[in-house]
C-alpha cells in the first residue's frame, strides 16, 4: 500500500478531508479525531491489504503516519 492509496482510504473509509502534511499531526490535532475512526480505518486496512493489524501496538502510535509504517512494513 503506498502512502497515497492510505490516505485515499483514510478519506474515503473515514470521511476527514486529510492531505499528506496531516500524517504526521499527532491524533490531538486531527480533525474530528477519535477512537472510532482507529477501529475503522483498522478494518479498512485489513480488507484492502488482506493482512492482519496489530491493533494493540497501533493504540500505542500517535499519527496517521506512524500507524502507515506498522501497515507497509507489515
Amino acid at each position: 500500500m503506498t502512502k497515497e492509496d492510505f490516505i485515499h482510504l483514510v478519506r474515503d473509509e473515514l470521511d476527514l478531508p486529510l492531505g499528506v502534511d496531516d500524517l504526521s499531526a499527532d491524533f490531538d490535532h486531527v480533525v474530528s479525531w477519535d477512537s472510532m475512526h482507529m477501529l475503522r480505518l483498522v478494518t479498512a486496512v485489513e480488507r484492502e491489504t488482506g493482512t492482519r493489524v496489530p491493533v494493540g501496538r497501533l493504540l500505542a502510535d500517535r499519527s496517521l503516519a506512524a500507524i502507515y509504517e506498522r501497515v507497509s512494513a507489515a
